[in-house]
């Protein structure tokens, strides 16, 4: 089966603006191979009492509804002084009879680890750390300010990696808002050894709808392996 890459993006709202709170979203995406969706996603962004959570959700759907693949993402965060400040990260999936369980813990200054199914990995504590959901929320934020061009340290399901995100083009595309013009990024991941991660993504940011991406292709090299549309806000 095509595996489940789980679609991020950021925090969505009707009238929101750069100087406004986040507010809470729910949101799903079809994940489609050669016009076959094979996959939803449904993206959770709320918040409980003075922390932040972004939750993500993917199974497999359609044909491939048989070959069960199920995955949970969970990012927790806080806004202080109009930063983000990531504090952990949980990843579950779970592939036929496979388990896999992930948790990071970013501590800024003291000591910063991940827990992978039991085994400890710790990591540079001089770092600004970000794991691979909270990395998409400030990039949003940057992307409404102008700023395209970003680069971040990230914990991706504790693997050190650096992202790369860089402007490619503006766009008119068709999605469910009908005409909609988007700004598009390029997103480039590189690994400890500087070595370029043969996956890569471009993603749609709609300039009329606060920058909420509404289109994400996923690459290996050149080649495509999926496209995942914005389908529904569910209320």
């Amino acid at each position: 089966m095509y595996k489940i890459f789980i679609i991020i993006f950021a925090l969505f709202s009707n009238n929101l603006n750069a100087k406004e709170s986040w507010r809470e979203f729910n949101i799903q995406y079809n994940l489609q191979k050669s016009g076959i969706t094979f996959a939803v996603s449904n993206n959770k962004f709320y918040k409980e009492k003075d922390y932040w959570f972004f939750e993500i959700i993917s199974k497999t759907a359609g044909i491939m509804k048989l070959k069960e693949d199920h995955r949970f993402e969970r990012s927790k965060f806080i806004l202080s002084d109009n930063n983000l400040k990531t504090l952990s990260y949980v990843f579950k999936g779970k592939k036929k009879d496979k388990l896999i369980n992930i948790r990071t813990e970013i501590n800024e200054g003291k000591k910063s680890f991940s827990i992978k199914n039991g085994v400890e990995i710790s990591h540079d504590l001089n770092k600004n750390w970000y794991d691979r959901l909270s990395v998409q929320i400030d990039l949003r934020e940057k992307i409404k300010n102008g700023i395209y061009n970003n680069t971040y340290t990230v914990l991706d399901k504790g693997r050190e990696r650096i992202y790369i995100f860089k402007y490619v083009k503006s766009e008119e595309i068709e999605t469910i808002f009908g005409k909609t013009k988007t700004i598009v990024i390029h997103k480039i991941i590189t690994e400890k050894n500087d070595k370029i991660n043969k996956r890569n993504t471009l993603t749609w940011y709609a300039i009329n709808h606060n920058f909420i991406p509404v289109k994400i292709e996923q690459y290996r090299k050149k080649s495509l392996k999926f496209t995942a549309d914005i389908s529904k806000m569910i209320k």
